[in-house]
């Protein structure tokens, strides 16, 4: 009987296990979910410093009116 009962006690700590690893996986998720979104905010900030210029003016990125690079 004890080795059935160890059996029983080994399956159901298993069935646990792999309940919190789902949990853990649905919450990894979601970490990874608000991750990107964070960066994709940080670098809409990081851009908006870049162009910013101390006097107050803001750099335009657009090409030249012949079609070339700015200058």
């Amino acid at each position: 009987m004890s080795t059935i009962k160890d059996i029983l006690d080994g399956l159901r700590t298993t069935i646990e296990l792999n309940g919190k690893v789902a949990s853990v996986g649905a919450a990894v998720s979601d970490l990874t979910k608000d991750m990107r979104d964070l960066d994709r905010r940080l670098v809409r900030v990081e851009t908006i410093i870049e162009i910013a210029r101390p006097d107050g003016t803001v750099l335009r990125i657009a090409n030249a009116p012949d079609g070339g690079p700015p200058d």
